[in-house]
């Protein structure tokens, strides 16, 4: 790992903010864009800052990573190229619903190109041994819980190819020209697509609807016409959306499973299905 940088945060403007950390722009340098992460996320960013660094490396479409950096009050960040007029694949949704349709297939070509890509071996975790790490660490399982679990993983179909690890509408963005990125890399790994996958269909269909609307800025009809338009346009135009979404829960439950942790809380809607994955 490099050396931090030590910054001064009077010398940038805030941009944005959520849950994660704090976005600004550099004042003398406004194509340079700072990622700040919370004080209790910072184990997020330095493995943001390694999986960046390798995702851009490998030819992988992403923001350019540059420094890691510290504030003078101890928090860590992560400078990048910034990317000019970019809007997220979900905010252009919320801003013209209309387009919806173009916007599923531009996104799904995104994950199929993703999908395709096979990083080097070793570089990168796989998507199963993320997801089991995890599952050591959640407090709120128990241990009959945590192993029945992992054996639950175990019996998932494999592949080494690329993962982003948090898939979704809002991970993807697009610029005026065209170009296209994947950003928020703190996850990206290898395995099956089927994990990234369950992770796109939990935050369009599964999560609370005011969820929905306050991350992405979606009511619920449209976010589950998006999932439709993006089965047809990833799957096939005769898959069936009712069928890949069965398919497809497993993955999404895992994927709540495995951030209960970061969260702070107990899920109750995935309490019964825990139960059924480990043969209770």
């Amino acid at each position: 790992m490099e050396s931090e940088i030590k910054i001064n945060l009077d010398d940038y403007q805030l941009s944005g903010g959520g849950k994660l950390g704090e976005s600004y722009i550099c004042k003398d340098n406004p194509d340079v864009l700072l990622k700040l992460y919370a004080n209790e996320l910072e184990e997020l960013g330095l493995s943001e800052y390694e999986r960046a660094r390798k995702v851009h490396q490998i030819g992988i479409p992403s923001p350019t990573p540059g420094e890691l950096v510290r504030t003078q009050d101890g928090r860590l960040g992560i400078l990048y190229k910034r990317v000019l007029g970019k809007k997220s694949y979900a905010r252009a949704i919320s801003e013209h619903p209309e387009n919806l349709q173009q916007y599923a297939q531009e996104f799904a070509d995104m994950c199929k190109q993703l999908h395709q890509t096979v990083p080097p071996k070793g570089l990168f975790p796989t998507v199963k041994e993320q997801y089991k790490k995890e599952m050591d660490l959640d407090p709120f399982l128990s241990d009959k819980e945590k192993e029945g679990l992992k054996k639950f993983i175990d019996t998932l179909p494999d592949a080494d190819t690329a993962v982003h690890g948090d898939l979704h509408h809002g991970n993807v963005i697009f610029t005026p020209e065209g170009k296209k990125y994947f950003i928020d890399l703190s996850d990206f790994c290898t395995g099956s697509p089927l994990f990234d996958l369950g992770i796109v269909l939990l935050q369009t269909c599964m999560i609370p609807d005011e969820m929905i609307k306050e991350l992405y800025h979606i009511d619920k009809p449209t976010s589950l016409a998006f999932w439709t338009e993006f089965v047809k346009a990833y799957f096939g135009s005769d898959a069936q959306p009712d069928q890949i979404t069965e398919m497809l829960k497993p993955f999404a439950i895992l994927r709540i499973i495995e951030v209960e942790r970061h969260m702070g809380f107990a899920v109750p809607m995935v309490r019964p299905a825990i139960q059924k994955m480990i043969g209770q």
